[in-house]
């Protein structure tokens, strides 16, 4: 059996110990709940930094489709302009140079609707017999011997 003074000298070493016991598990403990903030923190942050990633590249595409809506609507206000002035510079120069539909041959016209795919081979044949049945309106009194041979 151990003596008073054994006991009395290992009870201030048993209170260092688990002191320091104490102290060693504070610490695990800390770490560890450091370690799980440090996890969560940083997934937050990875979340956060997706997110940023995705804001600025839909703002960069944002900006992007303004800046290319911009250009293509005072360029295609442009290009409508000058589209107008060149068929308003046409118009006046088919009209001042050549005859008017009214003018031209109505076999030249029913040749160009045929062409343009506007009528069909046989409304092509009927309309020019049409035509050459009629008198012309102009008054040359071209016979129809002529005509014909005008279609050949």
């Amino acid at each position: 059996m151990p003596s008073t003074t054994d006991r009395a000298l290992s009870t201030p070493l048993k209170i260092l110990l688990y002191g320091l016991l104490g102290v060693v598990s504070l610490i695990v403990v800390l770490a560890a709940v450091r370690l799980v903030f440090g996890l969560f923190w940083g997934l937050v942050g990875l979340a956060f930094g997706i997110v940023s990633l995705a804001a600025t590249i839909g703002v960069l595409a944002a900006i992007g489709y303004a800046v290319y809506w911009f250009a293509s609507r005072l360029i295609g206000q442009d290009e409508a302009t000058a589209s107008t002035t060149d068929v308003s510079q046409t118009q006046a120069t088919h009209t001042a140079g050549a005859p008017s539909a009214d003018e031209t041959d109505p076999v030249e016209r029913l040749s160009e609707r045929y062409a343009n795919g506007e009528i069909t081979e046989a409304e092509l044949e009927r309309r020019l017999e049409q035509a050459l049945d009629e008198p012309a309106l102009d008054g040359s009194g071209a016979t129809e011997y002529e005509r014909d041979r005008e279609l050949n």
